[in-house]
């Protein structure tokens, strides 16, 4: 499969591709550099999340008939701010796809193609991504035991190991429950049909969130198992977020969300995710003493 060479004579799918910044325009700008002259991207929406540094005038430079550069009236966390530059873009640009992009990935352009490729291909596909070089990307849809489950780093991670291990060793496009939000395409109409990401959530559940709306309506999500990209460890997460306890505490009122809201759960089970997320953050206060200690010892 090959995504046909743009022409004059053809009506192409338009994309626009949306990067949130925070902090990080170091990284933001590496990420511009890469792509902006990738003719497979139509226009690049970079959006700076009311940044505390001088992340906002450093990115208003690289502004051009391609690329906005915007300013968040406020840091609202993943969601409000992605939604921020795609729903600029899709009343600016009229894009039939959206990419998402951490600022701290890299593809290439026949990724890009690739994906829309199969999204055009798909009908009922609505969200697709490459596989990740660098850890996992995909995880099942979770239920209510499967968001217990995914408060523990061992059991979440082990889910995520044999999701991509099956999903290398079939090849092809497939669907999948949850892709990350690190880097993916969405159709534009059904972006907008389901509202875009929650913004009532600040960080993380957001995927889980998206996808739950996508299985709603019937359609799918989509992995290529055959693609890749990078995503370098969450640099502009961890600039902010150092432990892994102090990230954690983002979590609770996102999953709290996502299992009242989409899982409509009753208050037993509320009670029960309320004591595991007690344990998960004991768990995380561990690891990052085990970190440290490790870090002294190496040093």
């Amino acid at each position: 499969m090959c995504y046909p060479a743009r022409s004059g004579d053809e009506v192409m799918a338009k994309t626009a591709l949306i990067i949130l910044n925070y902090n990080d325009a170091d990284t933001t700008e590496s990420l511009i550099r890469l792509v902006k002259d990738y003719s497979a991207l139509d226009h690049i929406v970079v959006v700076d999340n009311q940044s505390t540094n001088d992340s906002y005038e450093r990115l208003k430079k690289h502004a051009s008939d391609k690329i906005d550069v915007l300013l968040a009236e406020a840091n609202k966390g993943y969601a409000t701010g992605n939604n921020f530059g795609a729903f600029y873009a899709l009343e600016h640009y009229a894009p039939d796809y959206l990419l998402i992009a951490n600022p701290d990935v890299e593809f290439s352009e026949k990724v890009v193609e690739r994906l829309v490729e199969t999204l055009e291909r798909y009908e009922k596909g609505a969200v697709a991504a490459p596989i990740v070089n660098q850890g996992y990307n995909i995880w099942s849809l979770p239920d209510y035991w499967g968001i217990i489950e995914a408060l523990f780093l061992v059991w979440f991670n082990l889910d995520k190991r044999n999701q991509k291990k099956r999903l290398i060793a079939k090849g092809g496009v497939q669907p999948v429950g949850v892709v990350e939000g690190s880097f993916f395409c969405v159709k534009a109409d059904v972006f907008r049909q389901i509202g875009g990401l929650d913004e009532r959530t600040f960080l993380y559940c957001e995927e889980n969130i998206l996808a739950k709306k996508v299985d709603n309506i019937g359609m799918q999500v989509l992995a290529l198992a055959d693609e890749r990209y990078d995503h370098f460890h969450s640099r502009s997460i961890r600039k902010h977020y150092r432990s892994k306890a102090k990230a954690f505490h983002n979590f609770y009122p996102s999953f709290e969300l996502y299992l009242k809201e989409y899982l409509h759960i009753g208050p037993v089970a509320h009670g029960f995710y309320r004591f595991c997320f007690g344990l998960a953050y004991l768990e995380r206060i561990l690891y990052d003493v085990v970190m440290k200690l490790k870090e002294m010892f190496v040093k």
